[in-house]
């Protein structure tokens, strides 16, 4: 951030003026802060939601494959008698 040198000899000069220019960093910099938190927390509820769907994805794919190697195996044994 490039502070303006005008601004920057107010503040030398003036201890409220410091005091004010601060306080309205600090408000943009915490403003930031909750933006980059809000995303954050956004992209986690993301994550958590497809990590969520993977796992339907694997359980079903599972299921499926064994249900077809349960068929074959039965099919198989079934033949034999």
């Amino acid at each position: 951030m490039d502070i303006d040198p005008r601004l920057a000899q107010l503040e030398i000069e003036s201890l409220e003026t410091h005091v004010a220019v601060t306080h309205e960093r600090f408000r943009s910099l915490d403003a930031s802060v909750t933006r980059v938190e809000s995303s954050i927390e956004k992209l986690a509820s993301d994550t958590k939601e497809q990590f969520n769907e993977l796992k339907k994805i694997v359980v079903w794919s599972a299921s499926t494959l064994f249900g077809t190697l349960l068929i074959a195996l039965l099919t198989s044994v079934f033949k034999v008698i």
